[in-house]
């Protein structure tokens, strides 16, 4: 029986050019298809938000800010990052905007450009919700459990950071109906 060696092997597969192969891909690959991978995070905060009946707006590119999140507590601008894998035991982000080929380069943002910051794990389907401003920031993979089991813990914790809850008031959220009213129990 051939290629069974190869499937049960505890090696992970090796870096690939083919995107289908994420998150397995070779770092040309993954800087290629940048722009790509930050809209797949992008997307699943939205889906994650969306699931506890949280919407989202979506803002133009050039502002610092890539979601406007209308939580119950406070409408929140939220800058959203997003790592496709682990290195050494964490995920990595750059809290900086710009690109540098770009005539504006890299920058910091300002204190006011956003009040909370999404990291995204993605080849772990997994966000952590923030208001820490440090420019470089990691994400243990330890983290990744809990952030599944609760995924909008983190962000209850970062809009009480904010001082828009208290930390006992962060119980769940109302449930909110398809038409848009939120459902009572009966």
């Amino acid at each position: 029986m051939s290629g069974f060696e190869e499937l049960f092997s505890s090696y992970p597969p090796p870096p690939t050019d083919d995107i289908r192969d994420f998150p397995d891909l070779l770092r040309a690959t993954l800087t290629r298809h940048a722009k790509w991978f930050g809209l797949s995070g992008e997307y699943l905060v939205d889906s994650i938000l969306l699931r506890f009946g949280i919407y989202t707006s979506h803002l133009p590119e050039m502002l610092p800010a890539d979601r406007i999140v209308y939580h119950p507590a406070a409408d929140l601008r939220v800058q959203i990052k997003t790592c496709c894998r682990p290195r050494n035991g964490h995920f990595h982000f750059s809290l900086t905007k710009g690109y540098h080929r770009s005539p504006t380069g890299v920058q910091r943002y300002a204190p006011d450009d956003f009040d909370v910051v999404a990291l995204v794990a993605l080849s772990e389907n997994a966000v952590k919700f923030t208001t820490e401003r440090q420019q470089s920031q990691k994400l243990s993979v330890g983290e990744i459990a809990r952030l599944r089991a609760d995924p909008c813990a983190s962000l209850e914790r970062a809009v009480a950071d904010l001082g828009f809850l208290a930390p006992s008031d962060s119980g769940p959220l109302p449930a909110l109906t398809l038409d848009g009213g939120v459902a009572h129990d009966q």
